[in-house]
C-alpha cells in the first residue's frame, strides 16, 4: 500500500516538472522564441514642469497716452489803467508822532508811538487802509489810523541803528494801488541816539516801492499789482523814468517795463509756483541811476495757486473789497488782498 502511494506522488511531480524541463531544454538546444509576445513598453517618462511664460509687454504709443498737457502760458507784464482819482476833498495823510527830527534814545525806540493823521479818507478792514513804510522796508498796512501803533510793530523783532531813519506814509485802496494826488504822500526822518550825517536827502527824486511784497495765494496769485510812489521827481519822456525788471518761473530772461507817466500800475499775469523777483529802479534820461539809497529796490514774493488766500474780516476775496466813501472805487483788475 505504501509503495502505490509513492508511486502516484512521484507521478504528480513529473507531471508539474515536464513543462518546464521541455522549456529549459529547447533553450539549450537553441530552440526557437520568436513567437513569444513583446516585453510591455517602458512607462512614459514623468511629466517635467516648464517655466512659466516671460509677461509680454505691449508697446505703447504717444497716440494711447492722449494728446500732450498744453504747454503753460508765459507770464506777461502788462500797463494797466489807473483807478480815478477820489473826489475833493482829497485824502491826505500826516506822521504826527514822532515828531519831524525828533532824537529818540535806543532803548526806547521800540516803545515809541506812531501817530498818523488821516483826512478825507475812510479806512476800514479789508478796504481802503494806508501804507506805512518805515526805511524803504515792505510796508505795513493800517486799517485803522486812530489805533495805537508803537515803532517795535514796524521792527519785526529788529533794532534801529544809530542815526537818520525815515518814514514814509500814503492811502491806499482795497486793491493796493497807492492814491497819488496832490497832498497824499507824506515822508518824515527822526534820529536813534543822536543826529548825524543823513543817509537820505528828503528834498531829492525819492523812489518809494510799494507793490507787490509778501506770498500770493489762490486768487490773490492773478494780476499782481506793481504799483509805487515818487517824491521830487516828474516822470516823461526825455526825463527821469521807472524801470520794471521781473524774473522766476516760466521767465526765460526777464519781463521788463519802462514807465515813464507817473500813476500808471503795471499788473504781473500768468505767474506760475515759485519765487520771482521784482526789481524797481529810478534813472535819468540817459538811463543812469538817480543817486539815493531808495532809488534802487528788489523785493522777492512766493507765488502758490494751490494755498487757500489768507481771509480778512469784512473783506470778499477774489474780488476788490468795497470801496471806502470819498475814496476812489477800487480798479476792478486787480483782487483784493489782506495784506
Amino acid at each position: 500500500m505504501k509503495r502505490l502511494l509513492s508511486l502516484a506522488t512521484l507521478a504528480t511531480l513529473a507531471a508539474f516538472a515536464a513543462p518546464s524541463a521541455l522549456v529549459l531544454a529547447l533553450a539549450a538546444c537553441g530552440g526557437e522564441t520568436d513567437n513569444l509576445p513583446p516585453p510591455p513598453p517602458p512607462p512614459p517618462p514623468a511629466p517635467t514642469s516648464l517655466p512659466a511664460p516671460a509677461p509680454t509687454t505691449v508697446a505703447t504709443t504717444d497716440a494711447d497716452a492722449g494728446p500732450p498737457a498744453a504747454p503753460a502760458p508765459p507770464a506777461t507784464l502788462t500797463e494797466g489803467t489807473p483807478s480815478p482819482d477820489p473826489a475833493p476833498p482829497l485824502p491826505t495823510v500826516k506822521i504826527l508822532s514822532p515828531a519831524s527830527n525828533a532824537v529818540i534814545k535806543a532803548d526806547k525806540v521800540g516803545d515809541t508811538d506812531i501817530k498818523l493823521d488821516v483826512k478825507n479818507w475812510q479806512t476800514a478792514t479789508g478796504s481802503s487802509h494806508v501804507h506805512l513804510i518805515l526805511d524803504n522796508k515792505p510796508y505795513k498796512p493800517i486799517y485803522d489810523p486812530k489805533k495805537p501803533l508803537k515803532m517795535s510793530e514796524l521792527l519785526g523783532g529788529g533794532t534801529l541803528d544809530e542815526g537818520q531813519h525815515v518814514l514814509v506814509a500814503f492811502p491806499s485802496r482795497a486793491n493796493h494801488e497807492s492814491v497819488k494826488t496832490k497832498g497824499a504822500i507824506t515822508v518824515m526822518q527822526f534820529w536813534v541816539a543822536k543826529k548825524g550825517t543823513a543817509t537820505v536827502d528828503l528834498k531829492k527824486p525819492m523812489l518809494v516801492y510799494s507793490r507787490p511784497k509778501g506770498e500770493y495765494k489762490g486768487d490773490m496769485a492773478n494780476h499782481v499789482l506793481v504799483d509805487f510812489q515818487l517824491l521830487n521827481d516828474t516822470l516823461g519822456d526825455g526825463k527821469d523814468h521807472v524801470t520794471i525788471a521781473v524774473t522766476g518761473p516760466g521767465i526765460t530772461d526777464k519781463l521788463t517795463g519802462d514807465v515813464k507817466k507817473f500813476g500808471t500800475p503795471y499788473y504781473l499775469d500768468n505767474l506760475q509756483d515759485g519765487e520771482y523777483t521784482v526789481k524797481l529802479d529810478l534813472l535819468d534820461k540817459s538811463g543812469t541811476a538817480v543817486p539815493g539809497p531808495w532809488n534802487s529796490t528788489t523785493r522777492t514774493i512766493k507765488v502758490n495757486h494751490e494755498a487757500q488766500a489768507d481771509a480778512m474780516p469784512g473783506m470778499n476775496m477774489g474780488a476788490p473789497a468795497a470801496p471806502a466813501s470819498s475814496a476812489a472805487p477800487a480798479s476792478s483788475a486787480a483782487p483784493a488782498n489782506p495784506k
